[in-house]
């Protein structure tokens, strides 16, 4: 269960995030957000929790912990008309749970893509093999020998699992154990010559643990993304291999974001989820 001192340090990093931004892009970080309404695809399961204290807090696992061999995703049901010449940004939030003594799941994906679906589990992290008009910012958490040194962090592109570039966090299992809420964004710079090309920039942050990120240049009308019109679904993929490891989202409220004052009562819904997971680990 997360102690009250994380989990205000989360809220803390969450009411610093920008509620909105300029023209396009989504902050699950704020909420409204009910993943009971979003496309679940493989293992992914979502439920919507109300402790009494007035908030519905919406929970999304993509792989349960305890079990092994999965691979799940989710989307969000309504695509967006990205364009590609203007600057975007998604913020999100994630957390792994697993044990420290055991071996380290696969890891997790959010991506952009143009069909919702669920790819290969293992290394794949449900993102590679059904994801080809794609892009994603991958949180990896596992690696073969010859491969970059797990936990790192990936931009992965066109369906496949090999990286377009890669940065190496050092994180060690810090990275999975559940009484930390991380959060993310996928961030995106245009070039400004109207040619559907710019910087990506994909960052982690927990203020216990500090801030990573990850960038490259991308041409997204040679990806297919910059068809003028095309719909383009957000979402999570998440996959874990011969380990164990749950990973989840479940900071999205389905109400909105609560003035200052409430924040305690908000804070005993947070504790309780977090209580409802470490039971189900338990399990």
């Amino acid at each position: 269960m997360p102690s009250p001192r994380h989990l205000i340090a989360a809220l803390a990093l969450a009411a610093a995030l920008p509620a909105a931004h300029a023209q396009q892009g989504v902050n699950l970080t704020a909420g409204p957000v009910d993943y009971t309404t979003w496309t679940l695809l493989g293992s992914a399961q979502a439920s919507n929790f109300t402790p009494g204290n007035g908030f519905t807090y919406s929970v999304l696992d993509l792989t349960l912990p305890g079990s092994g061999d999965q691979a799940g995703a989710a989307f969000a049901p309504a695509p967006l008309a990205l364009d590609f010449n203007q600057a975007f940004r998604f913020d999100f939030n994630w957390y792994i749970q697993g044990a420290p003594s055991d071996l380290r799941g696969d890891g997790l994906t959010f991506t952009l893509t143009t069909m919702p679906a669920v790819g290969g589990g293992g290394s794949d992290l449900g993102y590679a093999g059904q994801h080809g008009t794609s892009v994603a910012l991958a949180i990896d958490t596992f690696h073969f020998e010859n491969e970059p040194v797990s936990p790192s962090l990936q931009i992965l592109a066109a369906g496949s699992s090999t990286p377009l570039t890669v940065f190496e966090t050092g994180l060690g299992n810090s990275i999975r154990e559940a009484q930390y809420q991380w959060f993310g964004s996928l961030a995106y710079t245009p070039s400004g010559q109207d040619d559907d090309t710019g910087l990506l920039v994909g960052e982690i942050t927990n203020l216990d643990l500090g801030s990573f990120s990850v960038e490259t240049p991308i041409n997204f009308g040679a990806l297919g993304l910059g068809l003028a019109g095309q719909p383009v679904y957000y979402g999570f993929t998440a996959s874990n291999g011969a380990a164990m490891d749950g990973h989840a989202t479940s900071w999205g409220a389905a109400v909105p974001v609560p003035e200052p004052q409430t924040w305690l009562m908000l804070l005993a819904g947070l504790a309780a989820v977090g209580w409802m997971g470490h039971r189900r680990q338990r399990a």
